[in-house]
């Protein structure tokens, strides 16, 4: 492994400047110098508007500045900006999320298996990975809550929150557009703009198209793999007919097309794809060898619709949201030129959701937000898994699933003094799900049919020293959802498994200092979780490959983080994090022989999953107004210890699932027009060249497989506003 250096360095560096602030003060910056950190930043993080400070969570929030100075295209350019959070890509599926929060998360894009972490997008929950990591595009805000949300945010929120909100219309005229051009093919150009209608109805449109070529050379068939072609658009309508009511509906398209993510054979001595005749397992991790064109589509819409009523004493908010996505992926997993093992994944998802709750406004000691929430959600898929494995055959597997979800939530926040806040809440879920499946080389379909609920809680207690300093601690509970096994291979694997149960504390400590200069967060969990929703992967008896969730463990999962915004002065502004796990599986017996019969193994020891023991960001932003315009630099350096990436339990710990710890470096240099006309950024990211592995993952004793993250990129942004 490479030597820990860099490692201490960044993370003493990162300690020094959380904890300067404390020591150090400074003189106003001079004329013509702007911080962006000085500003009071405002989130919803609880449903309702509050200053970042004031809110007794674990919240990082990413501005649309803060967003444009780093040049962010996806959530996964958020990785590690936020401490004890890994946001990654899922495998071969390129726009599918692979989020962990706190060591709590879900890699996968089979939709019968329920997420860890929740994205929701203008306040609709996705209920599922796939389709989470379209392109950003006019992008207003990014937050990201750690830790669970049950009671505000539902099931599946077990391990925390990501939410993003678009740009909204402005009632002007007015927008921008841009074009990149950039390495390996990259070439993009985005549009949008704002347009009044009437005096009570505003619009704004946005727009996308980008293509890439990829960074993978495939040598078996002599072409690149990794490409992608996207297509995107967004429109905004804002409705203000009254100081006391606003509507706005959102719709978007998306379509995607490319080859997807190429696999390279990873396999040990003693797998099958380890003999020869398969695919070398050294040499340049960037060289595949897969002898079948990949694809992998997607096409998702969706509409959104908002509504607020002020009452006076509080405000009634409903969402209404629609999305629908179908995604298309053909996927070679034997990494070789032989026909050894296909898949051809085929999925339509839709999914209706209504939220209703009404906030209060803040007058009085007592603050309360309460609602109720509907989910209906279904999907069809059909995976037919083909090749020699299978004696040259072709195997379908075919799964739908009708799911109706309910609940009623509700947080009390009681002002005992000025200083003194007591919270109390909770949220009662209940949902059905009626499963359909006909496993690889079974007979005709069956139907299953199951309901789960749950009642999460939650108490919570903040001082208020003063205005600049919040000490607060929480209890809460929460739970995922139970539900069938899509990717059973035989009747008796379809389930159901059980809803996975945690019970979460947290004490944080949230300070402003240094005249507001300086923002210093602090915070330290403990969570126990039950019943805990465990993938395992193998061949059944009959030669049949399967990954199915089991209840089979439980675990203890602690840990702190430190968060530092900081106005230094003089046009510098530097942001650090620390974060710090402790996570291990308490109990974990598994039937890792997926024969239908009960041979439990104990896997206590395995390490968990996308869990790194310490990781954390150092960023440095530098802003100055010079005659010929507005200069900025931004660079980060993110860092992440050693981690495991398998997903399943049939191979037990090996280095080949290990991701070595890694240390990433962006940068972006920016010049805005005097008068804000136009802009021009020159950007890079991954700038040492670090090769990174993005997962590893084993198909029973078959072998693994690896893809890799991208190398060094880089591009110019020329943006003209008008």
């Amino acid at each position: 492994m490479r030597s820990r250096t860099r490692t201490r360095t960044l993370m003493s560096s990162a300690a020094l400047l959380c904890l300067s602030g404390l020591a150090f003060a400074q003189a106003p910056a001079p004329a013509g110098d702007t911080d962006d950190a000085g500003e009071e930043v405002v989130v919803t993080a609880q449903k309702r508007e509050q200053r970042l400070q004031d809110v007794p969570l674990s919240v990082t929030a990413f501005t649309a500045k803060t967003l444009e100075n780093q040049a962010t295209q996806s959530l996964t350019d958020l990785n590690a900006k936020s401490p004890n959070v890994v946001l990654a890509p899922v495998g071969a599926y390129p726009y599918a999320s692979a989020f962990y929060m706190r060591g709590l998360g879900f890699a996968d894009v089979e939709s019968s298996f329920e997420p860890s972490v929740g994205v929701e997008m203008n306040g609709v929950y996705l209920a599922r990975n796939s389709g989470a990591l379209q392109d950003f595009f006019d992008i207003a805000s990014v937050e990201v809550l750690r830790g669970p949300q049950g009671t505000l945010y539902g099931r599946n929120t077990i391990g925390g929150v990501v939410a993003v909100r678009t740009k909204r219309p402005d009632g002007s005229f007015g927008g921008e557009a841009m074009g990149t051009i950039g390495d390996h093919g990259r070439r993009e150009a985005r549009f949008a703009m704002n347009f009044p209608i009437s005096a009570d109805l505003a619009g704004r449109v946005s727009l996308l198209y980008k293509t890439y070529d990829g960074y993978t050379w495939n040598a078996t068939r002599g072409v690149k793999e990794g490409d992608s072609e996207t297509l995107a658009g967004r429109l905004t309508l804002a409705y203000t007919p009254s100081e006391n009511f606003d509507a706005t509906l959102i719709l978007d398209i998306n379509q995607e097309r490319g080859s997807g993510a190429s696999f390279r054979n990873a396999s040990l001595p003693g797998q099958v794809y380890a003999n020869p005749g398969f695919a070398p397992t050294g040499g340049d991790p960037r060289i595949v060898y897969g002898g079948a064109p990949i694809f992998a589509d997607l096409d998702t819409w969706g509409a959104a619709l908002e509504m607020n009523w002020n009452l006076g004493a509080g405000t009634l908010t409903s969402i209404t949201g629609y999305r629908e996505f179908k995604d298309r992926v053909f996927s070679d997993y034997d990494a070789s030129a032989l026909t050894f093992f296909q898949a051809l994944r085929d999925q339509t998802h839709w999914q209706f959701s209504q939220e209703l709750r009404l906030a209060s406004n803040g007058d009085g000691p007592l603050n309360y937000v309460v609602g109720a929430f509907l989910l209906d959600q279904n999907y069809d898929i059909s995976n037919a898994q083909s090749g020699l494995i299978y004696g040259g055959g072709t195997l379908v597997q075919l799964a739908s699933q009708d799911n109706t979800a309910y609940a009623i939530f509700g947080q009390l926040d009681y002002n005992v003094t000025e200083k003194l806040i007591l919270t109390a809440g909770g949220r009662y879920s209940y949902e059905k799900k009626t499963f359909t499946n006909d496993p690889l080389g079974a007979v005709g379909p069956s139907t299953f049919e199951k309901s789960w609920d749950d009642f999460s809680p939650k108490l919570g207690v903040s001082y208020a020293f003063n205005d600049d300093i919040l000490l607060y601690a929480q209890w809460q509970q929460g739970f995922r959802s139970g539900g069938y096994n899509g990717r059973a291979a035989t009747p008796t694997s379809v389930g159901p498994y059980d809803a996975e149960n945690v019970d979460a504390y947290e004490a944080g400590l949230k300070m402003t200092l240094d005249e507001g200069r300086l923002r210093l967060n602090l915070a330290a969990f403990s969570n126990t979780y039950s019943d805990m929703q465990t993938g395992v992967q193998g061949l059944t008896s009959g030669g049949l490959y399967e990954t199915i969730i089991v209840n089979a463990a439980s675990a203890s999962i602690k840990g702190f983080e430190v968060e530092a915004n900081w106005a230094v002065g003089g046009g510098f502004t530097l942001n650090a994090s620390v974060g710090y796990l402790d996570a291990g599986f308490d109990d974990f017996f598994a039937d890792l022989t997926s024969d239908g019969v009960s041979n439990p193994t104990d896997n206590s020891d395995l390490p968990m999953p996308y869990a790194p023991k310490w990781s954390g960001s150092l960023g440095l932003t530098y802003a100055h107004d010079f005659e010929f315009g507005r200069l900025t630099f931004n660079t980060n350096v993110v860092y992440m210890d050693d981690m495991y990436t398998a997903g399943g339990t049939i191979n037990r710990v090996s280095d080949v699932q290990v991701r070595e710890e890694n240390t990433l470096l962006d940068a972006t240099l920016a010049l805005d027009a005097p008068d804000d006309t136009w802009r021009i950024a020159l950007w890079g990211k991954n700038l040492t060249d670090e090769l990174v592995i993005n997962n590893t993952f084993n198909i029973g004793p078959l072998g693994n497989l690896r893809i890799y993250a991208p190398p060094r990129t880089w591009g110019v942004d020329l943006t003209v506003r008008f």
